[in-house]
């Protein structure tokens, strides 16, 4: 199969995070083992609930790699699938859309306790069965908290009752899908395993777009020593503090292991733009939510000295905290390329470019792909 001119694969994994088919766990997919192929580009989505939708994402993306041009002949493409909810308010079920309902017309504030206690346990459940990373490993976006607060004490940190019963429904879609991407990131790793073990001269480079970013940040982090050449996170929905050294004086970000033990060989490249709203909603809600509880992170600058605390996203302000950031802006598709340094944190300001959450299926969207693909690649 073949998608805008490249060999092109796609591998399903399941709600747990391992491959969904029994029989390719642990397996080099076959689109990684023609005889022409030297890299290996894979692709997760993040905030799609259904195949068709991730299927327009890797069109989009590989099509702007194809428009930019320059991307190495060899170059093979796998998609991965994963079944990822959008990040709305919407109710999972009839029977809980009814609840929902019921809760926010009882003046009596006892059927919208009822209505959190019920979504708290349904995704607590569901993240029980998952990899859990301490709370400090995931600054800004207080899970403890929301599982931890008296129902109305939650519910009143977000004003009324029909916005906190919203807020409730967005977090728990958040908290969840996080879990998801991070574990199904873990269950990446074998697949990677494999296709190394199998074609040890292909290049592995690793893309995903939103939750996909965590997706890909969770499977460098917990991979072998490959290496990876390359990882572009595409408006990541995880902390920028994901990378950071000592974030809070004491703890490093969760993926920053990616970035040593010889993981990585050639760069990260972060795009991140201030137009996209959708990446911060959850650290906005999780502020509203966190109340007066003191900030813990001190005050830290970016590359343009402005002033962040723990809530952000680094699809929105890019990798703080990090020794090996470096920043920069995205190019546009004509003109110089670019020349992401191995081992470090390229963090490009795309909002010339990136208008939105989704806006990413552009020209020079695929030049920043291009350009983390044949990264350190003589010419």
């Amino acid at each position: 199969m073949a998608l805008n001119g490249f060999a092109y694969g796609e591998l399903s994994f399941g709600a747990d995070g391992q491959v969904a088919d029994p029989h390719q766990r642990g397996v080099a997919p076959e689109v990684a083992l023609g005889a022409d192929v030297t890299d290996l580009l894979v692709l997760s989505h993040g905030w799609l609930d259904d195949p068709p939708r991730a299927q327009i994402l890797y069109t989009g993306l590989t099509a702007a790699i194809a428009e930019a041009g320059g991307a190495p002949p060899g170059l093979a493409v796998l998609g991965i699938t994963w079944p990822a909810k959008r990040f709305d308010a919407q109710p999972e079920t009839a029977a809980e859309a009814e609840a929902a309902a019921l809760a926010t017309t009882d003046t009596s504030g006892r059927a919208a306790e009822s209505f959190v206690t019920r979504i708290r346990r349904r995704v607590g459940e569901r993240i029980d069965t998952l990899p859990v990373a301490a709370e400090f490993a995931n600054p800004g976006d207080h899970q403890a908290a929301f599982f931890g607060l008296e129902p109305r004490t939650l519910l009143e940190r977000f004003g009324s009752l029909e916005d906190g019963i919203s807020a409730v429904m967005n977090l728990a879609t958040y908290y969840e899908m996080k879990a998801r991407a991070a574990a199904v990131g873990i269950g990446l790793v074998p697949v990677l395993s494999a296709v190394r073990a199998a074609r040890p001269q292909v290049r592995l480079h690793l893309a995903g777009h939103s939750f996909g970013a965590r997706v890909m940040a969770s499977a460098l982090a917990n991979c072998e020593p490959f290496p990876v050449s390359s990882a572009t996170l595409i408006q990541g929905a995880f902390s920028q503090f994901g990378f950071a050294k000592q974030w809070d004086g004491v703890h490093d970000g969760l993926f920053r292991p990616g970035l040593f033990g010889g993981r990585l060989k050639g760069p990260v490249v972060v795009t991140y733009s201030r137009h996209d709203q959708m990446v911060g909603l959850a650290y906005e809600l999780a502020s509203r939510m966190a109340g007066d509880q003191p900030d813990t992170t001190g005050i830290v600058r970016d590359a343009d000295d402005r002033v962040h605390d723990e809530f952000g996203a680094i699809g929105k302000h890019g990798a703080l905290g990090t020794p090996e950031s470096v920043w920069g802006r995205m190019l546009p598709v004509t003109g110089a390329g670019y020349a992401f340094p191995g081992g470090a944190i390229s963090n490009l300001d795309g909002s010339d470019f990136i208008s939105s959450h989704f806006h990413v299926m552009t020209a020079e969207m695929g030049k920043v792909l291009v350009g983390a693909v044949t990264a350190g690649v003589p010419d």
